[in-house]
């Protein structure tokens, strides 16, 4: 691949295995993880309905962490990973059997899909840090983006074009199917990543201890995280769910997000190819001031064309925000030997601080629906969690740039 500066950095064997795991999720979870809410929409027509399934699949995420973590440990990672896309494979299969009874049980089958991408996302994670090193994880990040965007682009568009074209509850049992497959076929892909046994003892409170400490960088790190939640917990699905209730047109939702895909696979391009670990700070909080700045026109005047110009300017600055500070974060967990071997830790440090924004941020968003479900009322709402993403951009300078070193961790 041209993105890559030297043969020195080029990824080997088992980051190519984890990369095509990653876009086969990426293309499985594309195909229906925002359908779902649509689906749950139509059934019921309820927002603290669907507000309640994101707060329980982001609680028993944060559970799935801990167990993972502790399994990651005594086990194996390869494993977790494999159990992460099992559990969400049977989530979409328990979907097509409730048909329209779904919605009776949503919370239920938030919990199932949290726990699915607790078990999947600890894996993943902990074997992202030990797969690459410092000098070639900003270019192991932009391919990893390349690819989910790349999926972002094809899998939205065919499912809204399945959906609008047959019986549209028909549609999306398709649509779920394929989604099945396709994560029945990363979990064969995971059978060729070497297994990968972790020694020592799980020991979190040490790890948790840190997250109170200021003079500690990972103090400013949790602080980036919960801020980082409270945008991602909301915006991952009422952004998109918000698109259909003003289009009503599962294929104009599709168009929407494969739209956003492709601006995003172009960014992700450039931050993989361009990006330098000194500019990581500027990039960050560059990337996040835009990304709310490009909701202002949605504030205004709340329609397609508004959401369509969000959907193209968060798409752009997004991975010039997040790339970045996922590289630094990891890039702390490997700058010295005793960090990594707790490195399963750290991992489930940062994604309980990332759900606990999450949690936050939905709970507040149901509140506010309890108040009132009138759309304009709720742009304001957005708004302001649209400019949080500042804030992690605001704490984690705090955190000390690491000089990349080539062969280091």
């Amino acid at each position: 691949m041209k993105m890559f500066k030297s043969d020195a950095y080029q990824l080997d064997r088992e980051s190519w295995l984890l990369l095509v795991m990653s876009g086969l999720y990426a293309a499985a979870t594309s195909l229906s993880n925002m359908f779902v809410h649509v689906y749950l929409w139509k059934i019921r027509q309820d927002l603290i309905t669907i507000g309640w399934f994101n707060f329980s699949q982001y609680l028993s995420m944060a559970i799935a962490f801990i167990l993972a973590g502790w399994m990651a440990k005594k086990v194996d990672r390869v494993i977790t990973i494999r159990l992460g896309v099992g559990i969400q494979a049977v989530f979409y299969l328990t979907v097509l059997l409730l048909g329209t009874k779904a919605s009776l049980y949503a919370p239920w089958l938030g919990t199932f899909l949290g726990m699915g991408l607790g078990f999947f996302w600890l894996g993943s994670n902990v074997l992202y840090f030990e797969i690459t090193e410092r000098h070639n994880r900003d270019q192991y990040n932009g391919l990893n983006g390349l690819l989910g965007s790349l999926a972002g682009m094809i899998a939205p568009f065919v499912s809204g074009w399945i959906i609008t074209r047959v019986n549209q509850f028909t549609g999306y049992r398709i649509i779920f199917g394929l989604s099945l497959a396709i994560f029945l076929a990363a979990v064969v892909v995971s059978f060729f990543l070497k297994k990968r046994e972790a020694k020592g003892k799980f020991c979190l409170p040490p790890i948790l201890a840190q997250a109170f400490h200021r003079k500690n960088p990972w103090f400013w790190v949790n602080c980036a995280m919960v801020a980082h939640g409270l945008r991602e917990g909301v915006f991952v699905f009422f952004i998109g769910l918000l698109v259909y209730m003003t289009t009503r047109n599962e294929l104009t939702l599709g168009t929407y997000f494969t739209i956003s895909y492709l601006v995003s696979f172009i960014s992700f391009y450039f931050i993989g190819k361009w990006l330098k670990p000194e500019w990581r700070n500027q990039a960050i909080l560059f990337g996040a001031f835009m990304m709310g700045l490009v909701l202002v026109p949605f504030v205004w005047k709340l329609n397609s064309w508004t959401m369509f110009i969000y959907g193209i300017g968060a798409s752009l600055f997004y991975p010039i925000y997040y790339a970045p500070l996922t590289s630094l974060v990891f890039d702390l967990i490997g700058q010295n030997e005793e960090a990594v071997k707790m490195r399963v830790e750290y991992v489930v440090l940062r994604e309980l601080m990332l759900n606990a924004g999450r949690l936050i941020g939905l709970l507040a968003f149901i509140f506010i629906v309890n108040l009132t479900t009138n759309l304009l009322d709720l742009r304001w709402f957005l708004l302001g969690l649209g400019f949080v993403h500042v804030l992690a951009g605001i704490t984690i300078r705090h955190v000390p740039l690491l000089k990349a070193e080539s062969g280091s961790v």
